[in-house]
């Protein structure tokens, strides 16, 4: 990823951050962490990486995320200084998940 759509992605993760954390209100009992942001080189996507948990939550999280994506757009581009801001699509980062099945598969593995 080239410098300029490197500092754009930080400066996109801090504020929808903010923006999450104010604006948003998740369903009961979950969370939803921004872990990190990938802009295309030609500052046209924004790739969001989000952790919920707990899992089971997931749809029901990622619903509220998704029907707050125009206001978080919005949200952003009055906070930086740039020509077009990028469109924000959203990926569930399943690393708990994966990391889950592959002790599960150790376990079974271990009671051999």
């Amino acid at each position: 990823m080239e410098q300029r759509a490197r500092q754009i992605a930080e400066v996109i993760q801090h504020e929808l951050n903010n923006f999450f954390v104010r604006e948003v209100e998740f369903p009961k009992d979950s969370l939803a962490t921004l872990i990190k942001v990938d802009v295309t080189p030609d500052l046209k996507h924004a790739i969001l990486y989000v952790s919920i948990l707990p899992i089971n939550k997931t749809g029901s999280v990622l619903e509220v995320l998704n029907k707050s994506l125009g206001r978080a757009k919005h949200y952003v581009s009055s906070k930086i200084t740039i020509r077009k801001c990028p469109e924000l699509k959203i990926i569930v980062d399943d690393y708990e998940l994966q990391h889950r099945q592959v002790a599960k598969k150790l376990e079974e593995i271990e009671d051999k």
